[in-house]
């Protein structure tokens, strides 16, 4: 426990002062400073931070904000006990200092009990101004869209916006700026939140957010030619595209979007160019700014502005050039003209430098959003080059300035250079730890860097002349190695590694300081040896920590039994402690890397205190604790243009871990100057680093903000504080016992264990189902993560203010957690292993536990169907469910079709449920063909001649019960293809359904029943070997693997297609197809290239997005499968327009029926397995599968 904090329900790094100057200013600090240097009053003290307390965790976390807005009765109990506490305080205490805090207090008592009672009105004011030009659907004032906007990646946060808006067309931008005006609000534009400086962080509270995300169109390549008669391709963006998304749409025709910054997945164009962003192949293209022919921007004065580079020379911005843009109003005419030369774009010498705020009146670029709403953009576009060569240099070995001796001479060699380089990344050691990088040659024992090199060329000779100039280039270094990669998917699997560096903040909660400096490419290798000097001295300093801390813990501590001895023992400590810091002043680097004298002074200090086992627990602590503080200075750099980016992970809830980080910081911008460097190369400014910046370019940016935003509308105090560093705090949940025993009673200790090392990257974001910006779906991880974390605080605040127990706060949870199709491919993209297809879960079973969870009558009767076994009751089921019951979904889905658009009508559950018709079902099931099993018997089915093999095939509800079709071609290409075939009882689920629909019991039940089955029909078979346990269901492999069916049957688990199109190379596909790859992808994204094996001139087009069904979700929340349902059918369309398309294949059995909500598009929905099964044996092949099992035999086990 902190005992320097004293105001309770603090989950944030920042301390007592700074919260007392964030509430009640400078002046009431020096006040209250004053009262504590008289006698404490004890109580009235613990209450009036408690107050504080109070205020502060209200103003902060919108959800127990909205509580107190929607539950007068816990407004009325709180309110009275804050006001309680004043009076006992003002009843206790009369000196005037003191009677001035508690006016001040209940000054701002009053302010939030008014904000409180008038919020309501307010919005719907807002609402009412600017509903007309956005629509009320785009106007945000929930707990989670604000808490998404509340901070960017770095997690700095100081006010809640008042609300976000999100525009979804470039034209209304003008009149919303106006608009917002006139409401004496303030603008922040905000793109995909990866900012690393805190750029979109509001810092007063009169924001509102104008998120562009949905401005996202991309439009068609253009081809033109230049003043000189030389083509080029150009492509228009608007502002909320995805960075990914532009650069996948110029690759599809062999072109390049140059502007790549690493956050690609998620950061949009519009911050791209208001921060002039790059990334690694800077080095050949240049920043945003270099790459930019035109772009859109709404300024304060309500007007839309275009503005175009003259004479674009078709490449990166030199020294030398002068640039010119000009600047239209939107009435078309000239309004003015901004010339500025190459070397004030960055200084001279640096390969990249945003730190040039003014630009010499340039309007939105390199801004930070704090002069006007960039809205489209148009790019200049480059030809793929014929041939690349991608390269992983490891260093080894203790010399960390090895690796910036390296990149100056390839620098030096390449430089305008055919072949060039196009990518020049390099990471130091920490990063080698963090991201548990798998080292490729074997030089030496300690990796030190790595550094990955793209070369291109459009001659191939000259590529293997640049392969030989490298490889020259690294003779004199013996303890480096050298990798080539040998093709494609090789070279992505070296740049992977570079994709994983958020993983450096694990190990401190998901907050780092992160810089990025640009320096002088020559320099590279003395900043090296700076960095490395500094961790050596760290790792010193902190060994010097831990024996300091021990040994006065051990001064004061006191025993349960026998203190003399351990006085006794106390004295051997300290003069252990002395002799150990003496070895720390002359240890060599190994001994202060490996930590050898503190541990072994810490481990004689243990072996001396035997006996004593309270003191021993404490000095373990004590150590863990220390050690954990240990600042590092972690480095990756776009080493081309010499931006090195550079990290300290950190603590956010440790003073005085912060503030050592803060000051290794500042000695890292001091190192950078001194070097001829700049403070930043593409991050830009914002608050992190807004107090190294000179007082000339703060000067001249003031300036130019007086002249065209003279009401400050834009960004408010953003680039204008010196000292704002000092006032915005980061989330912190450093939990005391009693919050810790809160969270274990709620079952929310795992929930906030498994999201506390989030990076909020963004990294889920692209992958994501339920992230649908047309639809205003925003709930991809990062931004739920954000709301749990909140969540978590406001349940701890108020069960220990109300010594409630209710939870009641949880109930926000079930829309988070219910926007999920639990697909897991988040989990794949995150750099720090975040699975929140499981997080999801245990949100459904919490709220499951404490009653908060709505489960509707179709998913339980559904679940109930899928978990009969019953041989009477399940065809009964069967025809109410599917033959019945759908087709009067079907009838009532067509008669309902005119009313889809009636406001009011189209947004309840029951017409959502019969928006679209359901897929017909199949006819016949697999069990009426197969002869009657009891729950103890298995069946065997053997192919005509002679079996080659033996498989187990679990065939799952979907494939069985559901789409019969599916179980019957999977059994006729095992047969056909003569394999042996184990069948298990009829109707087995493998139990997913019930563990996404937080049914815990019941999935535990079937599991366990599924293993003892299972173990026993292995048990009967051992005469057998078994090729292979084959599936035709992406969850039933998920549920298989999770109980580990591989060890049972001993061999692998393999979706039906993959094992056929492996094992027989004979399948031709004459049609076109469109293909549809599951959430839950059984063939794990590898369908594409198996097809294509077996195709002769057709197309096989994959169609990206979520089918919408995921399992019972369309079942649950239709309101959310039919927003995914929309964006599948438009991306079908596209697909439609492209080839002539009839079929669309997958590879899951609920897909079938999300994609058979499109029979409108006359598009037949097929299994890969059936298309197989009718490949192999026509049109009649379901008539010679009846002969085929006719060769059974029932086996008892």
């Amino acid at each position: 426990m902190d005992l320097t904090r004293k105001i309770p329900y603090n989950y944030t790094s920042a301390d007592d002062d700074q919260i007392i100057k964030h509430l009640f200013g400078f002046d009431l600090l020096q006040v209250i400073k004053k009262l504590e240097f008289q006698k404490d009053t004890g109580r009235s003290s613990r209450l009036l931070h408690r107050f504080m307390g109070d205020l502060f965790i209200i103003q902060r976390n919108p959800f127990l904000f909205q509580e107190l807005v929607e539950d007068p009765l816990l407004k009325k109990r709180l309110f009275h006990e804050f006001k309680n506490d004043l009076d006992l305080i003002g009843n206790r205490v009369q000196q005037e200092d003191v009677l001035v805090v508690l006016e001040q207090c209940r000054l701002e008592l009053k302010r939030l009990a008014k904000k409180i009672k008038t919020i309501r009105s307010y919005q719907n004011k807002i609402l009412k101004q600017l509903s007309p030009i956005i629509g009320k659907g785009n106007i945000y004032f929930d707990p989670f869209n604000i808490l998404a906007h509340a901070t960017d990646a770095t997690d700095w946060r100081l006010y809640m916006p008042l609300a976000v808006l999100r525009p979804d067309k470039e034209s209304q931008v003008p009149s919303l700026v106006k608009k917002i005006e006139s409401l004496g609000l303030h603008i922040i534009p905000r793109g995909g939140g990866t900012g690393l400086t805190g750029g979109a962080t509001p810092l007063t509270q009169t924001c509102v957010m104008l998120n562009t995300e949905k401005l996202n169109k991309i439009s068609d390549i253009e081809y033109e030619k230049d003043k000189n008669n030389i083509p080029y391709a150009a492509i228009t963006l608007e502002a909320g595209v995805i960075t990914q998304d532009a650069m996948a749409a110029a690759k599809k025709h062999g072109l390049i979007f140059a502007t790549d910054p690493t956050s690609s997945w998620a950061c949009t164009i519009g911050g791209n160019l208001a921060e002039n962003a790059g990334g690694k192949t800077a080095v050949l293209y240049g920043t945003a700014i270099d790459n930019v022919l035109s772009y859109k921007i709404t300024m304060p004065d309500a007007v839309s502005y275009t503005v175009k580079r003259k004479d674009h020379p078709l490449r990166k911005t030199l020294p030398e050039d002068i640039v010119v843009f000009d600047i239209y109003h939107e009435d078309g005419q000239l309004s003015h003209t901004v010339t500025i030369n190459g070397n004030q774009m960055r200084k001279k010498g640096l390969g990249k430098d945003v730190t040039n705020k003014t630009l010499n009146g340039l309007f939105g670029l390199q801004k930070e959003g704090c002069d006007g709403i960039i809205t489209s953009a148009r790019f200049i576009l480059y030809p793929e080059f014929k041939f690349k060569k991608t390269f992983c240099i490891e260093f080894f070995g203790n010399d960390m300035s090895q690796a910036g001796l390296v990149i100056a001479d390839i620098c030096k060699a390449f430089a305008n250079h055919d072949p060039a380089l196009m990518a020049l990344e390099h990471f130091d050691e920490e990063y080698v730890k963090a991201i548990n990088y798998k080292t490729k040659t074997s030089v030496g024992t300690r990796l030190i860097a790595v550094l990955l090199v793209d070369m291109v060329s459009n001659d191939q000779l000259r590529l293997q002349t640049g392969v030989d100039t490298l490889e020259k280039i690294l003779e004199p270094y013996d303890k480096t190695g050298l990798s080539i990669a040998e093709n494609d998917r090789q070279s992505k699997r070296f740049w992977q590694d570079r994709k994983r560096l958020g993983a450096i903040a694990a190990h401190t909660n998901a907050f780092k300081l992160n810089e990025d400096i640009v320096l002088p490419i020559d320099s590279l290798a003395e900043f090296a040896k700076f960095v490395d000097q500094y961790n050596i001295e760290e790792k010193k300093f902190n060994q010097t920590q831990i024996i300091q801390n021990i040994v006065h813990y051990l001064d004061t501590a006191i025993p349960l039994s026998d203190p003399e001895l351990l006085q006794k023992r106390v004295g051997q400590a300290k003069d252990l402690a002395y002799k150990t810091r003496k070895k720390l002043d002359i240890a060599s680097r190994d001994a202060l890397e490996a930590y050898i004298h503190s541990k072994n002074f810490y481990r004689e200090v243990i072996g001396n205190l035997r006996g004593y086992t309270l003191v021993i627990d404490n000095v373990n602590r004590i150590y863990e604790e220390t050690k954990s503080r240990l600042i590092v200075i972690a480095t990756h750099m776009h080493a081309g243009d010499g931006n090195v980016h550079v990290n300290i992970p950190v603590l956010s809830n440790d003073r005085q871990m912060m503030e050592r980080a803060n000051q290794t910081a500042d000695k890292i911008m001091e190192k950078t100057i001194s070097l001829k460097g700049v403070v930043s190369g593409e991050h830009g400014i914002g608050i992190t680093k807004f107090k190294h910046l000179d007082q000339e370019t703060i000067d001249e940016f003031t300036d130019y903000r007086k002249k065209i935003d003279p009401n400050g509308l834009m960004n408010p105090n953003k680039l204008f504080e010196p000292d704002i560093i000092e006032k915005v705090f980061t989330p912190s949940l450093n939990l005391l016992e009693l919050e810790a025993r809160i969270l274990k009673h709620g079952s929310l200790s795992e929930l906030a264990i498994n999201i506390a090392n989030c990076v909020r990257c963004g990294r889920c974001k692209p992958k994501c189902p339920v992230f649908v910006p047309a639809k205003n779906m925003f709930f991809h991880p990062r931004n739920k993560n954000l709301s749990i974390g909140a969540l978590i605080e406001a349940l701890l605040y108020i069960t220990q203010r109300t010594q409630s127990t209710g939870f009641k706060v949880l109930k926000n949870i079930e829309q988070i957690a219910d926007h999920c199709t639990i697909c897991h491919k988040c989990f794949t993209e995150c750099p720090v292993n975040i699975d929140s297809g499981n997080i999801a879960i245990k949100e459904r079973e919490i709220l499951d536990n404490i009653g908060f969870k709505h489960t509707p009558i179709s998913t339980n009767i559904t679940l109930k169907y899928l978990s009969t076994k019953n041989k009477i009751l399940n065809p009964v089921l069967r025809t109410a469910l599917l033959g019945i019951g759908a087709r009067v979904q079907r009838t009532a889905a067509t008669v309902l079709s005119p009313l889809k658009n009636v406001k009011g009508l189209k947004q309840t559950r029951n017409f959502q449920l019969l928006r679209t018709p359901v897929a017909k079902p199949e006819g016949k099931t697999l069990s009426r063909l197969l002869p009657n099993t009891n729950k103890n018997q298995a069946i065997i089915l053997e192919p005509e001649g002679e079996a080659h093999t033996t498989v187990f095939y679990f065939p799952g509800c979907g494939s069985e019960r559901i789409f019969s079709k599916i179980s019957m071609a999977s059994i006729f290409l095992l047969l056909e293809n003569h394999n042996r075939v184990i069948l298990p009882p009829s109707y087995m689920c493998c139990g997913y359904p019930f563990l996404v629909n937080a049914k815990r019991e019941d999935y535990e039940r079937i599991t366990l029943e599924n293993i003892i089955i299972l173990s026993q029909i292995r048990d009967m078979f051992r005469e057998f070997t078994f090729d292979a346990c084959i599936i035709s269901c992406g969850t039933c492999m998920e549920s298989l693997k999770e109980i580990d069916v591989s060890s049972i049957f001993d061999c692998s688990i393999q979706d039906i297609s993959e094992y056929i199109l492996k094992s027989d190379d004979t399948f031709e596909l004459h049609k076109n197809y469109l293909y549809h790859a599951p959430c839950h992808d059984s063939l794990n994204d590898t369908a594409l290239d198996l097809l294509k094996s077996c195709c002769t001139d057709n197309v096989i087009q994959k169609i990206p997005y979520c089918c919408s069904e995921a399992g019972t979700l369309a079942l649950s929340r239709p309101d959310i499968s039919n927003g995914m349902l929309d964006r599948k059918k438009d991306a079908i369309k596209k697909g439609i327009e492209e080839n002539s398309f009839h079929t669309i294949l997958t590879n899951c059995p609920s897909c079938l029926q999300g994609l058979g909500r499109h029979n409108d598009l006359k598009l037949k929905p097929i299994h890969l397995a059936v298309e197989l099964a009718s490949l192999k044996g026509g049109k009649n092949w379901k008539k010679k599968l009846k002969r085929l099992l006719r060769r059974n035999e029932v086996v008892t086990f």
